[in-house]
């Protein structure tokens, strides 16, 4: 385990800068674009953490070796870690489809000096169900909480880890909630419950509650309620695509709404997704993908900046990539995957 692990992540002047990059999709050929996009994003925002929001290393383990996973993982975790800052994440859909494990992944993100991510209790289902803390650097008190769950993969796993006969057809219905039929799994119902005890947990101890945000990879079912009411809502922000978010109902956003503590909710997964938008008082908003390699457009690609204060007040925006690097962060055609429907520049 990183000895970083234990470091308390703490304030500067009464405030605390987050980045929350996602979707690498990095491969066993990385796009050098992806470390160029990576390393303006830090040295524009100069976060004081950075949380990866899945599907960072997508490779298959009958061609990758384990030594070549741990090298290809060290390429694009080079930018953090050579600049000392501190970093979570949570797993993706893809991250374990190519044979490696979120739990052997784990061991290995774990060896990276400034890895801060936790595998989570081993009695709650998934790897990387775990609360970091913001201190003041003033007072030493906690001020935020920043929450991460696993939201796994496919419902074709969850069918089996429940017996559910059919497999995926058990759980997609032909006229689905939300309005499309998302083959993706959420947050198990035992994740909630541990979200909801470890949050009154804290609560008794400090004896108050401390806000927070939400991190996980596929967004909850709710997020549909953002694009469709856009106005209700105060959407702003893109939507290029359909929600695949998930296609039961965990119970989060009521837990989260009944604790009082979350404020936030943000997701991967999308990758022409960047909007957000307030539902029941909590917002729900994406984080556009990162990644040169998988389908992603040219002025959407980018990263999520948030900053906390040690009121408890925070904001969020999202940054385009192509408005720190110009063309550069256009992406090559011939890595391109899609056709042109992908292929957007503008500037």
């Amino acid at each position: 385990m990183s000895d970083m692990n234990n470091t308390r992540l703490t304030t500067k002047n009464g405030k605390f800068k987050l980045l929350m990059v996602s979707d690498f999709h990095a491969g066993d050929r990385i796009n050098p674009k992806l470390i160029k996009g990576f390393e303006a994003l830090l040295d524009y925002t100069e976060p004081d953490a950075v949380f990866l929001g899945g599907d960072n290393l997508c490779v298959n383990h009958s061609t990758v070796t384990e030594k070549e996973f741990r090298y290809l993982l060290s390429v694009i975790l080079e930018p953090v870690e050579s600049r000392g800052i501190p970093w979570f994440h949570c797993y993706g859909n893809h991250d374990a489809e190519g044979g490696f494990s979120n739990e052997f992944q784990q061991s290995v993100y774990e060896t990276f000096p400034y890895c801060i991510t936790e595998a989570g209790p081993e009695d709650v289902s998934g790897v990387g169900n775990y609360v970091k803390t913001i201190y003041s650097s003033a007072t030493g008190e906690p001020v935020f909480n920043l929450w991460t769950m696993d939201s796994h993969s496919e419902n074709t796993v969850m069918a089996e880890k429940f017996g559910l006969k059919g497999s995926d057809s058990c759980i997609r219905m032909p006229n689905p909630l939300g309005g499309f039929n998302s083959s993706h799994s959420s947050v198990y119902f035992d994740q909630v419950y541990w979200y909801y005890n470890k949050s009154l947990e804290m609560e008794k101890e400090l004896g108050k509650k401390i806000p927070g945000l939400l991190f996980l990879h596929v967004p909850p079912m709710e997020m549909n309620l953002i694009w469709a009411n856009p106005e209700e809502t105060g959407m702003i922000g893109s939507k290029r695509q359909e929600i695949y978010g998930a296609s039961i109902n965990s119970g989060l956003l009521m837990a989260c709404l009944q604790r009082g503590d979350v404020k936030g909710i943000y997701a991967g997964h999308e990758h022409l997704c960047n909007f957000e938008g307030t539902y029941c008082g909590i917002k729900l908003g994406y984080d556009s993908s990162l990644g040169f390699n998988m389908s992603a457009h040219d002025d959407l690609r980018g990263g999520r900046l948030f900053e906390i204060n040690e009121d408890g007040s925070w904001s969020t925006r999202h940054i385009k990539l192509i408005e720190l690097m110009g063309k550069e962060a256009m992406r090559n055609p011939e890595f391109l995957e899609g056709g042109d429907l992908y292929n957007i520049r503008t500037l």
